[in-house]
């Protein structure tokens, strides 16, 4: 079965079945576009399904990873920050290291996202250093996800703070959650960093992000017309 898996992951990335959704961050002061972010699309399987497969093996995720990335900045909307996930998973093929970073010190204006839990797979000092020395500006994604373990570390690093989508339900539910998110938007601008809202869905929901002072959000109610499906 792995195998057979294995071997579509390898039939996707040769017949170039995959594509790339831009979602538009919208400021919630102007509604003006401000940045994009890069998302993963696939012919016939889901992101993570994609990525829990190529997971298992971690040359076929740098390679997969490789091919992303490259057109995903070459399709790129060319007057816009461009936020693009950074998998840690990816350094662990050592001898391939500096050829990814050596990628990202090529391209100009973008935000590297990591994953909320990206301390649990990698030395993430180190890596920060890495990033700071490159000058990357980063954010944290999927901030207050449910389940996640809350890293302070990353909080007090990075750039940009991603509060996870289902911030909204738990904070039209819950009025103590509210105080809470209102405490980490403070501190968040206290620090001098920009926060997004994913997940914005509703208008009802862009009206929240705006009274939370949330600095701009992103979701299906902006869906971007800049949808890659296929390599040109």
């Amino acid at each position: 079965m792995q195998d057979n898996q294995i071997k579509k992951i390898h039939h996707l990335i040769s017949s170039s079945a995959y594509g790339v959704e831009y979602q538009p961050f919208v400021c919630t002061k102007t509604s003006h576009i401000l940045a994009y972010e890069a998302l993963a699309r696939f012919e016939g399987m889901s992101p993570d399904q994609f990525f829990g497969i190529c997971h298992k093996d971690a040359e076929l995720f740098f390679h997969a990873e490789r091919v992303l990335k490259k057109f995903q900045f070459e399709k790129r909307p060319k007057s816009k920050k461009l936020f693009v996930n950074f998998d840690p998973h990816v350094l662990h093929k050592k001898e391939r290291v500096n050829e990814v970073f050596d990628f990202f010190s090529n391209q100009e204006n973008f935000v590297i996202e990591l994953v909320e839990n990206s301390v649990e797979a990698v030395n993430a000092p180190k890596l920060l250093d890495v990033f700071k020395n490159l000058k990357y500006d980063f954010a944290v994604d999927d901030f207050l996800k449910e389940n996640s373990m809350l890293s302070l570390f990353l909080l007090s690093q990075c750039q940009y703070l991603k509060l996870d989508k289902d911030v909204i339900s738990h904070a039209k539910a819950d009025k103590n959650f509210l105080h809470i998110l209102r405490g980490f938007i403070a501190y968040a601008h206290g620090m001098g960093k920009r926060v997004v809202l994913e997940g914005v869905e509703t208008t009802e929901d862009f009206e929240l992000a705006k009274s939370l002072g949330i600095d701009c959000v992103q979701g299906f109610l902006f869906r971007s017309e800049f949808i890659k499906k296929m390599r040109a």
